[in-house]
C-alpha cells in the first residue's frame, strides 16, 4: 500500500493535483508577470530618457573662402610643403562650426606635429628609392617591389590615420580614440588591398604591353585593371568606415550595437558604387582623353620612345593629356560615385551607431544630395576651383543636419554651482530660461542652441 501510495501521489503531483504545487506555479506566474512589467516600465523610461537634439552647422561661404583662399597660396608658394596647416585650418574650421547638442566638435591638431612626420616619412621614402637607383639593372624590379610594399601596407596606414584623426577630436572636452589593432585593421581591409594590388599591377602591365606593340592584350588588361580598380577602391572605403564606426570610442563610450552593417548590404553598396564609376569611365573618361591624346599626337609608339634618352617632346604630350585627364577623373568621381557611396554610409552607419548614453539617426536625402554634389562639381569645373568653399559649405550643411543625436539629459548636466552665462544680447526671460534648462542638462552653452524634441 505505501508503494501505491507513493506512486499515485507522484501522479498526482506531476498532474499539478496537490495545492503546494499549486501554490508554486501560482508564484511563478505572479513573478514572471512582474518582470514583464518591469521591463516593459524600464523600457518605457529608457525610450523617454533620451531627448532628441538635431546636429547645426553654422559655417558659411563669406566666412570660409578666406581660409580657403589663404590655404591655397600656402600650398602655391611652398610648393605644397604647408599642407599641414592647410588641413587643419579647414578641418578645424568645420568641426568647430559643427554643433551637437549645443556644443561644438574640435579639432587639436598641431600642424607642426604633422608636418614634423611627413618630413620623416619623405626623407626615409626617398633614401630607399635613392638605394634602389644605385642597383643599376635591378631598379626597376626594386621599384615594383616598393610599390607593392607601400600598397599592401594600406590597411596599416589607414589605421594609424584614423587614430591620429580620432585622437585630436574632441565634443564637450571627451577625446575619441580607436579602441583596435594594426590586426584587426588588416582583417578588415585586407581583401580589398589584395583586389586594389592586382588591379594597380595589372594597369602597369597593360602599359607595358601597349609600349611593346602588343595592343589587343593591353587593352584586354586595362579593361580589367579599370573593373578592379572600381572594386576595389569603394569596396576599401566601405571597409575603412565600417571599421571606423565599429570601434571609435567617444570617452568610455564604444559602439554598443552588435552589427554595424550587414556583408550583404555592404556588397551591394560597393557594387553599385563600381558599377557608376566604370560607367562614367567608359562614357566620360576614356573617350575625352582619347580625343585630347588624338588632338596632341600621343600614341604607344610615342611612349615607347620616352624610354630614350631625349624624349623631351613625348613627355610634354603625355603630361598635355595626363593632367586634364586625372582632374576629369577625379570630377567624375566626385559628381556621383562617392557621393552615393558616402551618403549610403553615413545614413546605414551613422544610424547603427549607439550607446547606452547616445545614439545617432542620419537621414540624408540621397536625391538632394546626388542633385547638389553634380551641380557643384560642374560649377567647380567651370569657375576652375573658385566655387568650392560654397560647394564644400552647402555639401556640409545638407549632409550634418540631415543627422540626429539620442542623447541621456544626465550626459549633459552641468555643476548648478557655475552656471554658464547666456548668449549675449538675451532677453532675461531667455536667460532665465536657459539658465534653468542649463541646471536640468538639457542646453549646452554656445553660439546655437537647438530645442530639444522628445
Amino acid at each position: 500500500m505505501g508503494e501505491k501510495w507513493r506512486l499515485t501521489g507522484f501522479r498526482g503531483l506531476q498532474r499539478g493535483n496537490t495545492p503546494r504545487l499549486t501554490a508554486l506555479r501560482a508564484t511563478d506566474n505572479i513573478q514572471a508577470k512582474r518582470a514583464a512589467r518591469r521591463a516593459t516600465r524600464f523600457a518605457s523610461v529608457n525610450k523617454m530618457s533620451h531627448i532628441r537634439y538635431e546636429v547645426t552647422f553654422t559655417g558659411d561661404a563669406e566666412t570660409y573662402r578666406p581660409i580657403w583662399r589663404k590655404n591655397m597660396l600656402l600650398m602655391l608658394l611652398t610648393a605644397g610643403i604647408a599642407l599641414p596647416w592647410a588641413l587643419v585650418g579647414r578641418l578645424r574650421y568645420f568641426y568647430q562650426h559643427t554643433y551637437v547638442a549645443g556644443a561644438n566638435l574640435d579639432y587639436h591638431v598641431n600642424p607642426w606635429k604633422m608636418f614634423a612626420g611627413n618630413l620623416v616619412a619623405t626623407v626615409i621614402l626617398n633614401a630607399i628609392y635613392y638605394g634602389i637607383s644605385l642597383t643599376g639593372p635591378y631598379r626597376l624590379m626594386g621599384v615594383a617591389a616598393m610599390q607593392l610594399l607601400t600598397a599592401a601596407m594600406l590597411p596599416i596606414g589607414l589605421h594609424g590615420y584614423l587614430e591620429f584623426q580620432l585622437q585630436h577630436t574632441s565634443w564637450r572636452g571627451q577625446r575619441l580614440k580607436l579602441a583596435a589593432t594594426p590586426v584587426d585593421a588588416i582583417k578588415a581591409m585586407g581583401l580589398p588591398t589584395l583586389l586594389y594590388i592586382v588591379g594597380g599591377v595589372t594597369a602597369v602591365w597593360a602599359v607595358i604591353a601597349g609600349m611593346g606593340g602588343q595592343r589587343a592584350l593591353s587593352y584586354v588588361l586595362g579593361g580589367f585593371a579599370a573593373l578592379a580598380l572600381c572594386i576595389a577602391l569603394p569596396w576599401v572605403y566601405v571597409q575603412f568606415k565600417r571599421y571606423q564606426h565599429r570601434h571609435a570610442v567617444l570617452g568610455n563610450w564604444p559602439n554598443a550595437q552588435a552589427t554595424d552593417l550587414p556583408r550583404g548590404e555592404a556588397w551591394g553598396v560597393t557594387l553599385v558604387t563600381a558599377l557608376l564609376a566604370f560607367l562614367a569611365l567608359l562614357a566620360i573618361v576614356l573617350p575625352l582623353t582619347w580625343g585630347l591624346s588624338e588632338l596632341v599626337g600621343l600614341d604607344w609608339s610615342a611612349v615607347a620612345r620616352m624610354k630614350q634618352a631625349e624624349h623631351n617632346a613625348e613627355s610634354i604630350r603625355l603630361a598635355l593629356v595626363w593632367v586634364p585627364g586625372v582632374l576629369l577623373l577625379i570630377v567624375a568621381m566626385m559628381a556621383l560615385p562617392y557621393p552615393y557611396l558616402s551618403v549610403q554610409l553615413q545614413n546605414r552607419l551613422w544610424s547603427g551607431t549607439a550607446h547606452e548614453h547616445i545614439r545617432f539617426e542620419s537621414a540624408v536625402p540621397v536625391a538632394a544630395l546626388l542633385k547638389l554634389t553634380a551641380r557643384n562639381w560642374s560649377l567647380i569645373a567651370c569657375t576652375l576651383g573658385w566655387y568650392y568653399p560654397k560647394a564644400a559649405i552647402t555639401e556640409a550643411r545638407l549632409r550634418m543636419q540631415s543627422v540626429s543625436v539620442w542623447i541621456k539629459p544626465e550626459v549633459l548636466i552641468e555643476n548648478p554651482s557655475e552656471p554658464q552665462p547666456a548668449p549675449s544680447g538675451a532677453s532675461p526671460d531667455q536667460q532665465g530660461t536657459q539658465l534653468q534648462a542649463r541646471h536640468v542638462g538639457l542646453v549646452m552653452p554656445g553660439p546655437t542652441e537647438p530645442t530639444p524634441q522628445r
